[in-house]
């Protein structure tokens, strides 16, 4: 019986051939994840290319135990580990489940199989790195550069963009983000992000909702300020 199970939205699919595709398919491996699991870990092995179709992921860089520095959330539908699968090389970043996590796993070799039998494949699929690399840099820049109060908007704006609920008091960001999450995932000692917070709030550009969640009440001007000479 053919067990194969169609592959989620990706835009490079879209231009396989349908003999690849049916490969594709009939290699992919399902796989769910519920929240707060790491799906790849820096240095390991990556065994295949992740097409996610459900969840939220954010990549990060575990640079000690106090340090996770986040590099983005990642949305659904997506796809993970084209460069490492690419090139035959460990993951270059961490990757956690932020909410259960759906998708499947293309093996390694399926895929580069792929990538050299199908040139329209190949191209589209170096179009979609390509697109990335301005992200990459910008990222870069934030983690050499920024300041504390820079590098926390950033992180509560990704967090926003996908946890985000508009009510009268302004954008509530419906996940738990307590001060030591911030702290970790910035980089920065808990002081420093206690500062950056309470100069924030007293420019009324953001609070914390009875319930614990953050709420940032001018996204526009907190948008401003990230890209402001720091």
């Amino acid at each position: 019986m053919d067990v194969r199970r169609p592959l989620t939205t990706w835009g490079s699919l879209s231009t396989c051939t349908r003999t690849t595709r049916d490969r594709l398919e009939a290699a992919a491996l399902p796989f769910e994840h519920p929240a707060g699991v790491t799906i790849a870990t820096a240095s390991a092995s990556a065994e295949g290319v992740m097409l996610l179709s459900q969840g939220v992921v954010r990549i990060f860089h575990a640079l000690s135990p106090d340090c996770q520095f986040t590099v983005k959330l990642v949305p659904t539908p997506n796809v993970l580990g084209v460069v490492e699968v690419t090139q035959s090389s460990p993951w270059v970043a961490s990757a956690e489940a932020l909410t259960p996590l759906e998708g499947c796993l293309i093996p390694a070799p399926v895929f580069r199989e792929a990538l050299a039998m199908d040139h329209s494949f190949t191209t589209a699929v170096l179009a979609d790195l390509a697109a990335c690399f301005e992200r990459t840099i910008r990222v870069t820049r934030t983690m050499g550069f920024d300041g504390c109060e820079q590098r926390l908007i950033r992180v509560l704006l990704e967090y926003a963009e996908h946890f985000g609920r508009p009510t009268e008091d302004g954008l509530v960001i419906r996940y738990p983000l307590s001060r030591q999450r911030l702290a970790l995932e910035i980089g920065a000692a808990r002081r420093s992000v206690d500062r950056a917070l309470a100069a924030l709030a007293a420019r009324k550009l953001l609070s914390l909702s009875p319930k614990g969640w953050q709420v940032i009440h001018a996204p526009d001007e907190l948008r401003a300020l990230l890209l402001a000479p720091a």
